[in-house]
């Protein structure tokens, strides 16, 4: 790597929802069809070496409404080692950083694993602080605790991706104090706060990788 390119980090982000979280992305694969990050890519004009629909079921992985327990879990980690496949299959294009902006799949081994041997860090946006509320509707949680008068804040982290869904090692967090408003409020005030976290921490790893591959 001669030149700009060296002080550059190749980014990668994945997407399933409305794509808030998407920002400045160099490449977007997604597991929803209609994801409306895909919209927000279009309207900034960038051109992308990996966006890419690519689906647990549409691509056959797993057949809608399975509910054998063995099934679906044989079908996540075959898709998971394919898209981390995917995602490897060549030089040029290889991420160094991935960002988890808005991915509701949880990972396993099958795809970090992989991953973690081509030596790819993975950053995931999660709105709670660490150890609390780990996994999916955590606002919601949150939300009910507030009711109950057992909490008075929750938060945002930005995390490293471990196999433990929202366990990794957390890089920025902002505390977020309740304002007594109601769930739907709360949540698209949370939403608004992760922003912040996402850019600070894609910068600051970012810059850790290209300062680690200088040394």
């Amino acid at each position: 790597m001669t030149g700009p390119e060296k002080s550059q980090c190749r980014i990668l982000a994945m997407a399933s929802g409305f794509g808030s979280n998407f920002q400045r992305i160099i490449s977007l694969p997604t597991n929803r069809r209609n994801t409306h990050a895909i919209v927000r890519a279009d309207e900034a004009g960038r051109s992308s070496p990996m966006r890419d629909y690519f689906n647990l079921i549409s691509n056959r992985f797993l057949r809608k409404g399975e509910t054998d327990e063995q099934k679906v879990a044989k079908g996540r980690q075959r898709y998971d080692a394919a898209l981390a496949a995917r995602i490897l299959s060549t030089d040029k294009e290889r991420p160094e950083l991935i960002i988890l902006a808005g991915w509701m799949h949880v990972f396993s081994g099958a795809f970090l694993g992989p991953i973690e041997r081509a030596e790819v860090r993975i950053i995931n946006i999660h709105p709670a602080l660490p150890r609390e509320f780990d996994g999916a509707m955590a606002i919601e949680r949150a939300f009910e605790e507030f009711k109950a008068g057992r909490l008075t804040r929750t938060g945002v982290m930005a995390h490293y991706v471990i196999d433990e869904a929202d366990r990794g090692a957390p890089i920025v967090i902002k505390e977020i104090e309740w304002k007594g408003e109601e769930l739907e409020e709360l949540k698209e005030r949370m939403h608004f706060y992760e922003h912040e976290p996402i850019v600070k921490t894609m910068a600051k790893v970012a810059q850790e990788i290209v300062e680690d591959r200088e040394t």
